[in-house]
């Protein structure tokens, strides 16, 4: 909860792009009907810059394969009323696909069984308070939730927040998005009408910076609401005395999935012990 409240305000104090009509709750803009799930693939690449070093930069790649699945309703407690709940199921295989399958070996599977309140997705980051006011929420709120990493026993989510950044994917929660194209879309998954949004979000201090920017084709065809998206983090570094202007790279990491399937009567595969 530490974390993501120093996240939340954090956010709550970086500007986006130019306003638009439209601001994303990460990944999850919508809920679909229960028992659909989605799959995506695509590549996650990271790059260390190494000015000193004869070999030049270190880059690396990945195949990456994402999973989000509703399974299942249930009556939570939130806010200290009870609400209608839905439980979601996100997985991620990072590794290589020597042979063209997936590896992701012992610990490049990352599982996450979260309860969310239905009301709380909405496809927008503002929170109603009160009559004609809002907060900026920059987590997913979940009524309870669990997590596996690899090999790793079954773990539980006593916070009552997740972020979706940087474990399931380079998205973040976009406080302002500008819209761009409409076009219609085609993936593996199928033919989708999608608005083209782009958004920015920086974090800086005096000597650190990191610069998230992400292109996400939205549609409300799709369940889930997104079918696919690029993103990347650039993280910059300088000394505690130095100049704005001395921030210099030190890692990139870019993120680029499209969709690839939707199924009915999708069926839990998290087992909680």
């Amino acid at each position: 909860m530490k974390w993501s409240l120093v996240f939340a305000l954090a956010f709550a104090t970086t500007s986006g792009l130019v306003a638009s009509s439209a601001s994303a709750q990460g990944l999850i803009w919508s809920l679909p009907e229960d028992g659909t799930l989605v799959r995506y693939k695509g590549v996650y690449k990271q790059t260390s810059r190494q000015p000193n070093s004869t070999e030049g930069d270190l880059e690396l790649s990945w195949d990456r394969i994402l999973e989000i699945r509703s399974v299942g309703t249930e009556t939570g407690v939130y806010h200290g009323e009870e609400v209608s709940c839905r439980w979601i199921e996100i997985k991620v295989e990072t590794g290589h696909s020597p042979e063209g399958v997936l590896d992701a070996g012992p610990g490049g599977i990352r599982m996450f069984k979260l309860l969310v309140p239905e009301t709380e997705i909405r496809g927008t980051v503002d929170v109603p308070v009160s009559q004609g006011r809002t907060i900026f929420a920059a987590f997913l709120p979940i009524v309870k939730g669990y997590r596996k990493i690899g090999d790793e026993p079954t773990q539980e989510i006593t916070s009552e927040v997740f972020q979706l950044y940087s474990v399931i994917a380079l998205l973040r929660h976009y406080r302002e998005l500008k819209a761009g194209e409409q076009s219609q879309t085609s993936v593996i998954a199928g033919d989708f009408h999608t608005t083209l949004y782009t958004g920015t979000l920086v974090m800086e201090t005096n000597t650190y910076r990191s610069t998230n920017t992400a292109e996400i084709l939205q549609s409300d065809e799709f369940p889930f609401g997104v079918v696919g998206w690029t993103a990347k983090t650039v993280t910059e570094e300088k000394g505690t005395t130095d100049q704005r202007s001395d921030f210099a790279e030190v890692t990139i990491i870019e993120e680029e999935m499209k969709a690839i399937a939707i199924e009915e009567d999708a069926q839990s595969e998290f087992l909680v012990n």
